[in-house]
């Protein structure tokens, strides 16, 4: 029996050393997981669900439009300190997120494409990371090269929401017929009126206004029938939608 636990232990440790590696995460994290085995390897993986959690498209979404209250400069003055002394790629992605938050979109280009290099060139979360960052600094062209790289690499972590702003990137360059197919094919599945709403000022604007009438009419009654919590959720795409309304 205790042969069988020392080996699961060790197969636990080995996977642990990898991933470390691997997702560039810093070397010292190995000193616990090897020393101390199930209690470095507990907190490893509970320090990347919580990582992970802070990752989430969704999260990182409604994050961004929330600023820091107590101190604005305090977080992103800790993460370029952990970049500079950690330099790794991981490093690199929380800063660039960071930089996201505080409208530094170029800088966060930057970062992700620094990260982006040799063996974590396909990795999703940079790519994903790069064509949103892209897509904010105002470039539609390289968010869309970013997309279909992502695409390319991982067709699961092209999300949603990495749908939503590969239809943005679109629209953004002019590309308005291109756009709207895909709002439209998001239009029917995206959780939220967001992708609708985009869809009917695309619309709008495209000279479509019949159709982008009956859209926000749709999003005005949908919203209104929605529960308070829901109403709050979506307040800033029932204002669109009630200010375009003729």
């Amino acid at each position: 029996m205790f042969y069988g636990l020392g080996f699961i232990t060790l197969l636990a440790q080995i996977a642990c050393a990898v991933h470390i590696i691997r997702s560039g995460q810093h070397y010292l994290w190995i000193v616990p997981v090897l020393l101390l085995p199930w209690v470095g390897i507990g907190a490893y993986v509970i320090y990347n669900f919580a990582s992970g959690a802070a990752q989430n498209y969704a999260v990182r979404r409604y994050a961004d439009n929330m600023p820091n209250i107590t101190d604005p400069g305090t977080s992103y003055r800790q993460k370029k300190r952990e970049l500079e002394m950690v330099g790794s790629a991981q490093a690199k992605r929380v800063f660039a997120e960071e930089c996201l938050k505080r409208g530094r979109f170029q800088d966060a280009v930057d970062l992700y494409q620094g990260a982006a290099q040799g063996t974590f060139a396909e990795d999703p979360a940079l790519l994903h990371g790069l064509a949103r960052a892209k897509l904010l600094a105002g470039d539609g062209a390289g968010s869309e090269a970013a997309f279909d790289a992502l695409r390319a690499a991982d067709p699961h972590a092209f999300t949603q929401d990495a749908h939503l702003d590969y239809a943005r990137a679109l629209a953004l360059q002019g590309k308005n017929d291109q756009a709207a197919a895909e709002y439209e094919k998001l239009a029917r599945v995206y959780p939220g009126e967001e992708a609708r709403c985009r869809y009917a000022v695309l619309l709008n604007e495209m000279g479509q206004r019949e159709k982008a009438q009956s859209l926000f009419r749709a999003i005005v009654d949908a919203v209104k029938s929605s529960p308070s919590y829901v109403r709050r959720r979506q307040r800033e795409w029932l204002k669109i939608a009630q200010q375009n309304l003729n």
